[in-house]
């Protein structure tokens, strides 16, 4: 009876297991035909993240100004510490908070610059895009933090769509030529090998960097109505976010590491447009003197250290290549002593007024 009884429960076990197998098989086949991340840069940062064999010693973080605003390689050749851009698209400070421990996992950071967008810090939970979160998600290895990203920054019944990639499009399932066609682009040896994807008039340049060959041409520019005032945009309850910005600092007090608060500059005529921009300025400002980090928001630098025209800009609010160069140079400069600021920045963007926090 007991050996009958014990190959009855092997049968079960070998049974489950070839059921979570074939299961696991089935997402993993369903993930590739469907999602189509052939021109992701986030894929490549990811990749580069998990297979860079030496260690990163300085981590640039933050949304689409930062992957496109602060340039690794440059930072690297001119201060010798191993640098790696980890933005990504519209990235949230929750995600943010989840993507810098799964880079601690692997790497022993010393030094991080978080980039600050102003309108993210308004952004409720219950209210956000979670494509910023997903694209993140997607490709990190099941681990504990993995599983606490999603069930931490999501609703319950989100959790499949995040857990399963391929359930956010499955109409597409039945569509035989869409199958046909993604199963082409994952075959080719660029996409298999990880190359380098290019958009036009930008490419991925590696360690998380995009470069931009795009100059703005700001006279052509006619819907600057249009743009949301800085005013509006930080309306809302910030509670969620700064709980964020709170485990990010509180994270690196921890591990020793050394926070900065960093902000990418902006087109003029867009900050003439939007603002006050002191607004926005003085908010992430007083979180810092909170937080007793530096912060060095390149929108307030002097003009003899930093003085962007439209050539520097692929759009109103993101930096092409070349800005990107001369922000990086300048941050190199000051990533000594971060704390002296007065040498480098005004004390308000519109030095005709007093900055006050709203």
């Amino acid at each position: 009876m007991r050996e009958r009884k014990y190959r009855q429960i092997c049968a079960f076990a070998g049974m489950a297991a070839a059921v979570i197998l074939l299961t696991f098989l089935l997402v993993k086949a369903c993930n590739y035909l469907v999602v189509d991340d052939t021109q992701n840069y986030t894929r490549l940062t990811m990749h580069d993240l998990y297979e860079t064999k030496e260690n990163i010693d300085t981590v640039f973080i933050g949304a689409s100004h930062c992957f496109r605003g602060y340039d690794p390689e440059l930072f690297t050749e001119l201060t010798g510490k191993t640098s790696f851009n980890l933005g990504s698209s519209a990235q949230h400070y929750d995600t943010t908070y989840y993507l810098l421990r799964e880079a601690a996992r692997y790497h022993d950071i010393q030094t991080v610059y978080l980039d600050m967008t102003y309108k993210f810090l308004f952004v409720e939970r219950e209210g956000q895009d979670l494509v910023q979160a997903n694209i993140i998600s997607d490709y990190m290895p099941l681990s504990w933090n993995k599983i606490a990203f999603i069930t931490s920054t999501s609703e319950a019944k989100h959790y499949t769509n995040r857990l399963l990639p391929f359930r956010r499009e499955w109409q597409k399932l039945g569509d035989l030529g869409y199958l046909k066609e993604i199963w082409e682009k994952k075959q080719t040896q660029e996409y298999r090998n990880y190359a380098p994807v290019s958009r036009e008039m930008e490419y991925y340049e590696g360690k998380g960097f995009v470069y931009s060959e795009e100059e703005l041409d700001a006279d052509a520019i006619t819907w600057w109505d249009n743009f949301t005032p800085i005013a509006e945009d930080m309306v809302g309850e910030p509670g969620y976010m700064i709980s964020y910005i709170e485990k990010i600092v509180e994270f690196c007090r921890e591990r020793e590491i050394r926070l900065i608060f960093v902000a990418s500059p902006y087109l003029k005529q867009y900050l003439e447009q939007v603002g006050p921009y002191d607004q926005a300025y003085a908010y992430i400002r007083d979180l810092a003197e909170q937080y007793e980090v530096p912060y060095l928001d390149f929108n307030l630098c002097k003009e003899e250290y930093l003085d962007l025209e439209a050539d520097s800009f692929l759009d109103v609010d993101h930096l092409n290549g070349r800005g990107a160069e001369e922000v990086t140079r300048l941050l190199a400069q000051m990533d000594g002593d971060p704390w002296h600021v007065d040498e480098y920045f005004k004390p308000c963007y519109d030095e005709t007024s007093q900055a006050k926090s709203p």
